[in-house]
């Protein structure tokens, strides 16, 4: 199922999100939407069946999108089954700009995940440790380096539900022992 060399977006492309859990048998796999959008903009986005870049799958299309149980499920060229979503969990989603009308693309396109974190304060319950030195938000599971105010380097996972990206810092809330280390 995954390609090699699908790891990088074309340039251009902008981060939507990243795949969820798959959902039933025919390949559909939850949308998990980072940009903050409208319910209009959303559907907006989703109509234009635009062109996408997946991590591990490469460039597709979207082939339909649905609400499913307070969800959006999506089904996208060269995923036809269970076993092809699930291979997919936590990719990441770019979509082509070019694809949208022109007012939903600079709201998809701003504000940039990797631009804001640089540099942002990292918080263990509410003390800080460190800051946000590196990003690498283009993997399946994104993560970004922390460079720690005790010396030394530490990654963390940005999907981890001890992690929360606030407007002000990266705030870890009891992470596992040793992830600072």
């Amino acid at each position: 199922m995954r390609r090699a060399g699908a790891a990088t977006p074309p340039a251009g492309y902008v981060r939507v999100g990243r795949l969820g859990r798959s959902f039933k048998l025919d390949g559909g796999v939850r949308l998990l939407v980072e940009a903050e959008l409208s319910e209009d903009e959303l559907t907006a986005l989703l109509d234009s069946a635009p062109r996408l870049f997946v991590s591990g799958l490469g460039q597709t299309r979207l082939r339909r999108a649905e609400e499913r149980s307070g969800a959006i499920v999506i089904h996208i060229e060269g995923v036809r089954d269970r076993e092809a979503a699930k291979a997919l969990v936590n990719a990441g989603v770019w979509v082509d700009p070019e694809d949208l009308p022109e007012d939903l693309a600079e709201r998809v396109a701003a504000p940039r995940l990797e631009e804001s974190l640089a540099g942002r304060p990292v918080l263990v319950d509410g003390a800080r440790v460190g800051e946000v030195a590196d990003t690498f938000l283009n993997q399946v599971n994104p993560y970004v380096e922390v460079a720690l105010d005790s010396g030394g380097r530490a990654f963390v996972p940005l999907v981890a539900p001890y992690v929360s990206v606030t407007e002000g810092a990266l705030e870890l809330t009891d992470p596992p022992p040793g992830l600072l280390d």
